[in-house]
């Protein structure tokens, strides 16, 4: 089985993880769970390796670089250590080794609690959960070890520990319910005191002060806000110099905002910015600025509320002229910003961004041999364990790339293991951001599926990662799997999905489409495509009502009513589609400095608007039919999608 002669097989697994990881309010606590994650792992394989003598099958040497380069696990999490580890020991002493690893991840845990609490702690049931299977030695191969343990580890999995120590009457934790939130007199020692007010368990209050430990990064993680107002802060910063005026209403945003008083959420520069120009006020936009470019949050009733503790400080703020007057101010100074930046052609900022999450297709499968990757290759587990050696370190690679695909779209990374990604982008850029972490996939690896949902930036972060993981769920759940699940939620609670393949369904006798439903929706994505062109939303309406005579209208109405022919209906569906197409007028930047429409002399610009007007419409009409299951022209979810991107993925 090994050149190292006769070895028990470890399979040590943290289970609960992604719950774990998607309780969490704000953007920091995600980061800070990923990397708690990460650095179980981390001391998992260091706890193997140095001290029982194993040899790390999984994860490849190339994921454990931090080990060898000085900076202990660190490296390890910021490159997105898996959950799972797989380790080849000297036979017989595989369960000892296990046990004990086991044991230092509990051990290592409540460390981290004595640090946040500086008290011990009773043990958090429920996490972390270490999950472990040792296979003897003396199995003809690796093959048939391998397979006895993914049986063992499945039938671990359904085993629970129903241990409830320390549980006391009290308040449950508003992230976790399934655990009791700390009282008021025991939360962590010089916890700040805007916190005072969260109700979280133990655990979660680690996560939130993650930071504060020996093994916790102090690295800042931008807020919602912050990534939602990314493009926009962009272009602000690019004009600065150019745009008499900018700088003079950026600084009166900041002066208003600073007149508030000490602003409760800290924000850090956002990565991605231009590092020109320089200054304070600039700076400030780069930091905590990005929640006030938007128009919106500047209102008396929702600020006087977050600017104070009790309701009677709150009542006395908003009978403050000076704070009702920085309020009027700061909201006034936001709608100049979007007014002036609209006249050099930049949209307001979007209030939406977006959570991607990827996951490889038959990836336990394909690890047994018994699913291709995207060349056809099947792995040989007969070649013994340096087959998942090499997988390892293909989806370390992996990773990398992914990283580098989400930085160029100016989305942050919460992980990427290769297997798995999670990252928040801005709308403008998601599907962008999709598609390149897709590409970054290893041609040996399985084919991809992955789950977008947009949000408002003000949502419960918490609802997005949990619908955007159901999006892949449904992704996952087409025949093929290979898919795209992406839906939004607006700040009012509305929302919609549809599920598209990344591959078009061939049929007999019918050429191969050009181009993919995923292909289709990039069209409505106004930065990429015809950035002038807009969609009423009552084109829904209109295509709705004419359901039953484009397509049917479902099984359901078919014995009532008859389709038209297919280019009739095709034909209508064009028409409804260009009726509800409209262009946004020309930029008056382009107007006085001439655009490359301009160059042309032969037809004025009314023709070449009604021109455009008809090539989008055109081709909104070809995407709309291919995003529609099976035969049929009209999808629901689909054009809810569709139009939500034409409006809000700027």
């Amino acid at each position: 089985m090994s050149e190292y002669g006769p070895r028990d097989l470890v399979i040590l697994a943290l289970a609960g993880v992604q719950r774990y990881i998607t309780e969490s309010r704000t953007t920091a606590d995600l980061r800070s769970a990923s990397e708690i994650v990460a650095h179980l792992a981390a001391e998992a394989v260091r706890r193997l390796d140095g001290t029982h003598d194993a040899r790390i099958v999984f994860p490849a040497p190339a994921e454990r670089k931090g080990e060898q380069n000085g900076k202990g696990n660190r490296c390890g999490a910021e490159d997105g250590m898996p959950n799972r580890v797989v380790a080849l020991l000297p036979e017989g002493a595989g369960p000892a080794a296990a046990r004990d690893t086991a044991d230092h991840l509990n051990d290592t845990w409540e460390g981290w609690m004595r640090e946040v609490f500086g008290t011990e702690q009773h043990r958090v049931p429920g996490w972390p959960v270490v999950q472990w299977v040792s296979v003897p030695a003396g199995s003809e191969s690796y093959e048939q070890d391998w397979s006895y343990a993914q049986r063992s580890l499945a039938e671990r999995k359904n085993t629970r520990n129903f241990n409830q120590p320390g549980d006391s009457p009290g308040d449950l934790c508003m992230l976790s319910p399934r655990w009791r939130a700390v009282d008021k007199e025991n939360l962590p020692h010089n916890s700040p005191k805007h916190l005072g007010r969260e109700r979280l368990a133990v655990a979660n209050w680690v996560k939130r002060l993650w930071h504060r430990t020996s093994a916790g990064s102090h690295e800042s993680f931008p807020s919602t806000n912050a990534i939602a107002s990314l493009p926009y802060r962009h272009a602000v910063l690019k004009l600065w110099g150019t745009v008499s005026g900018i700088s003079d209403i950026v600084g009166e945003l900041s002066r208003s905002a600073k007149a508030l008083g000490p602003d409760p959420i800290e924000e850090t520069p956002t990565p991605g910015l231009p590092a020109q120009p320089t200054g304070t006020d600039a700076n400030w936009l780069r930091g905590r600025g990005s929640r006030w470019v938007f128009p919106e949050p500047w209102h008396v009733d929702a600020l006087s509320r977050e600017f104070t503790d009790t309701t009677e400080d709150a009542e006395a703020k908003r009978a403050d002229p000076e704070f009702v007057d920085a309020v009027q101010s700061g909201g006034k100074a936001a709608q100049a910003l979007v007014e002036l930046m609209g006249e050099q052609g930049v949209p307001p900022p979007s209030p939406h961004l977006a959570v991607l999450v990827q996951d490889l297709d038959s990836m336990g499968r394909h690890l047994s041999g018994n699913a291709p990757g995207q060349d056809g290759s099947r792995l040989d587990l007969s070649r013994g364990h340096t087959v998942h050696t090499e997988v390892s370190a293909r989806l370390a690679r992996t990773a990398a790339r992914q990283r580098e695909a989400v930085r160029k779209a100016s989305g942050i990374v919460v992980y990427a293991g290769g297997d798995d990604l999670l990252a928040l982008v801005p709308a403008a850029s998601a599907l962008e951001a999709t598609r390149a972490c897709r590409a970054a996939n290893a041609p040996g690896l399985p084919s991809a599926s992955n789950g977008l949902l947009f949000f408002h930036h003000g949502s419960s972060l918490r609802q997005a990662l949990a619908g955007a993981h159901e999006l892949l769920e449904e992704a996952k759940a087409l025949r093929h799997k290979n898919g795209l699940g992406v839906g939004f939620i607006r700040a009012s609670g509305s929302h919609a999905e549809c599920v598209l393949p990344w591959e078009g369904e061939r049929r007999d006798g019918v050429p191969e489409p050009e181009s993919s439903p995923v292909d289709a929706l990039e069209l409505f994505v106004p930065s990429t495509h015809h950035p002038r062109a807009r969609l009423s939303p009552r084109l829904l309406s209109d295509l709705l009502t004419e359901q039953v005579h484009l397509d049917g209208g479902g099984e359901q109405n078919q014995s009532e009513f008859d389709a038209l022919p297919y280019r009739v209906a095709r034909a209508e569906m064009g028409r409804l589609v260009h009726r509800h197409t409209s262009l946004v007028p020309v930029p008056s930047s382009e107007r006085q400095n001439g655009g490359p429409s301009d160059e042309r002399t032969d037809t004025g610009p009314v023709q070449r608007d009604r021109e455009e007007r008809k090539a989008f419409s055109a081709e909104a009409t070809t995407s709309l039919e291919r995003m529609a299951a099976g035969r049929r022209l009209v999808d629901e979810g689909a054009i809810r999608v569709a139009l939500f991107l034409r409006q809000e993925a700027h």
